[in-house]
């Protein structure tokens, strides 16, 4: 005989004292359990995809960007970064010297960036040098210094 009482989400068997579970029963329950799960499991809008996995487990790439001098240098990630932040060790984002506005600090997306970096798919350029026309000096290059660079996937 089939329980007198059933779980209230899979409907399964919940027997009382005086009920006589039967094999049938339990082989029912094992089927809807089965069912159920099977349902979940294949279901790939309710489950991470290895590249979304990845994100939630490592969301970000953090390294050091030793300054050549060059008016330009480039860090290539194996992603496709949606927002680098970049900014000199020991130095002020921004500072104002030899009447120039010294940009010390960066930011890029993929809809835009600040002065002193720009990002292309996986690979990230930093500047160094006189912006022209304006009164920016891009210091994100810088010889013998060292910058933190935070890639988020």
């Amino acid at each position: 005989m089939a329980s007198t009482n059933k779980t209230p989400n899979l409907r399964l068997n919940r027997w009382l004292d005086t009920d006589r579970p039967k094999r049938m029963d339990f082989v029912s329950d094992n089927n809807i359990i089965d069912a159920a799960l099977g349902t979940h499991l294949n279901d790939s809008a309710s489950h991470l995809t290895p590249s979304e996995k990845d994100k939630v487990d490592e969301p970000f790439e953090i390294c050091i960007l030793y300054g050549t001098g060059e008016s330009s240098t480039s860090l290539t990630f194996d992603f496709n970064p949606s927002f680098v932040l970049a900014y000199k060790i020991s130095a002020p984002a921004c500072e104002y010297a030899n009447s120039k506005n010294v940009v010390n600090t960066a930011y890029a997306t993929r809809r835009g960036t600040s002065s002193g970096i720009s990002l292309s798919n996986n690979q990230v350029t930093f500047y160094q040098g006189n912006v022209p026309d304006t009164n920016y000096y891009n210091n994100m290059n810088k010889n013998n210094s060292q910058y933190v660079v935070i890639a988020f996937k």
